[in-house]
Parts: C-alpha cells; sequence; structure tokens
C-alpha cells in the first residue's frame, strides 16, 4: 500500500540521515590519518537515503529519472564519489594526500 511505501521511505531516509549525521561523531578519526570508520558510515548513510526513494517510486524508475539525459551526469559524478570515497579511504598511501583527496570527494557529494 502506499502508507507502507511512505513509512518504508521515511524509516530508511531517516536511518540514511541518523547515519550520516553520526558519522560526523568520527570525523576526528578521519583528521588523525584513519578515514574509513567515518568514510564507511558517512557513505553508508548517504545510500541509505538514496535508495529510501526507492520505496515511493520503485528501483525501475528510480534508475530509469537517476540516468535520465539530464541527470545522467550528475548521478554518475555522485555514485562515482561515493565510490571513491571507499575506495581511496582503503588505500595504503600518504595519510596528507588521502585526506586531502576525501575531503575533495566529501565535498563533492554534498554539493
Amino acid at each position: 500500500t502506499f502508507q507502507q511505501r511512505v513509512i518504508g521511505f521515511a524509516s530508511c531516509y531517516g536511518l540514511g540521515y541518523l547515519i550520516t549525521f553520526g558519522s560526523f561523531g568520527l570525523f576526528i578519526r578521519l583528521v588523525e590519518g584513519n578515514p574509513l570508520p567515518f568514510v564507511t558510515m558517512y557513505t553508508l548513510g548517504n545510500i541509505l537515503s538514496l535508495l529510501s526513494s526507492v520505496f515511493l517510486c520503485g528501483p525501475k524508475r528510480q534508475f530509469k529519472n537517476m540516468f535520465d539525459q539530464k541527470r545522467r551526469t550528475t548521478s554518475m559524478l555522485y555514485l562515482s564519489t561515493l565510490f571513491l570515497t571507499i575506495v581511496v579511504a582503503c588505500l595504503p598511501f600518504d595519510s596528507t594526500i588521502k585526506l586531502s583527496i576525501l575531503v575533495l570527494l566529501l565535498v563533492t557529494q554534498i554539493c
């Protein structure tokens, strides 16, 4: 029913928001050179919030809308930053460079 879909949407979006907001409690670890806890929580929260709209319109329509001609570039950029954020956090290299790249990716996700 429509009510169940709205409840699913609100629950998924709310949980995603709480996880994203809660990830900022781990932000100091990102600055200290251990980005994985923050990045994992932040990205998981964003993915849950993004997928929450699947409850309202269904997965096929959601992805059709996301990859519409007008939205394709933005959707690809956003999904790429989600993926690259996790990849960069897991790669072993200089923490200053890693932090700079991660901050750039996180800011891109927000914008």
